[in-house]
């Protein structure tokens, strides 16, 4: 192998390891403490569904902006709220989900 193809090779390895995954969510496991039957299932994920639905296990994502729609029917049975979770890279971050929120603890 070239000496050039060599540093391309190594360049293209590099690179694939710097957009791995590089960061680390766990979704509490309990439920609200007031919350309507088949909370978590009712969460509107998206890219974290995949954390919800393995609650109490850290889950390996993509740093960035998630969004969610979690249940709020302490307002109006069947309703919702819009939020937005930042996780940062290099980060382990801890969602608390909550009738109508998120509490999050990143580090």
């Amino acid at each position: 192998m070239t000496t050039c193809r060599r540093i391309v090779l190594v360049a293209a390895l590099l690179s694939a390891a710097v957009t791995a995954v590089a960061a680390e969510v766990t979704v509490e496991k309990d439920p609200p403490e007031h919350a309507q039957p088949r909370f978590f299932e009712r969460v509107q994920a998206g890219d974290l569904a995949d954390a919800i639905a393995r609650r109490g296990q850290p889950v390996d994502v993509k740093p960035g902006q998630y969004h969610l729609r979690v249940p709020c029917d302490s307002m109006k049975p069947g309703s919702f709220v819009d939020i937005t979770v930042t996780v940062d890279e290099h980060s382990r971050t801890r969602l608390r989900l909550e009738e109508c929120g998120v509490q999050v603890d990143s580090r």
